[in-house]
């Protein structure tokens, strides 16, 4: 403003300017925060499936009746999530997304020591995941290599 209070032109232009700028960049900013709650959903989602391949990998590589428990969390980012577990993959599914993890390829038994094509692991429970040797005249399978995941606890 000038002695007489009148606004001069170049301040109303830079004002305009900056409201103009601000108006053009909200949405970018917005944007920005959304990508990265996004990124940290994924990442928590990925972490838990790379925790779950390294354990059941972990478990395959050593010998037989080598064990070990994997605590799954109640939530992703407070997401439900559920976890499947196939001969060579894992799958999580939450908040409307889907991850694969490769693993090396394993034969699933239950308890009764049958061949199964997946395992379901749920959320906030324990499994144990141990590696047998499966001794199975009636199927003709003779020492081989297994992993059974059970829920513990």
């Amino acid at each position: 403003m000038d002695s007489k209070g009148i606004i001069n032109l170049k301040l109303l232009f830079c004002t305009l300017i900056i409201i103009l700028l601000l108006i053009i960049n909200f949405p970018m900013i917005d944007q920005n925060l959304s990508s990265n709650i996004e990124i940290e959903e994924n990442s928590e989602g990925r972490f838990l499936l790379n925790h779950i391949s390294e354990s059941i990998n972990e478990v395959n590589s050593k010998g037989y009746g080598f064990n070990k428990k994997i605590k799954l969390p109640e939530s992703i980012n407070k997401n439900y999530y559920s976890v499947i577990v196939k001969n060579n993959e894992i799958i999580i599914e939450f908040n409307n997304k889907k991850g694969k993890s490769q693993i090396t390829p394993i034969n699933l038994v239950d308890a009764n020591n049958k061949t199964m094509e997946s395992v379901q692991l749920f959320k906030g429970r324990t499994y144990l995941i141990e590696k047998r040797l499966i001794n199975d005249n009636k199927t003709h399978i003779i020492n081989q290599s297994s992993i059974e995941i059970r829920q513990i606890e």
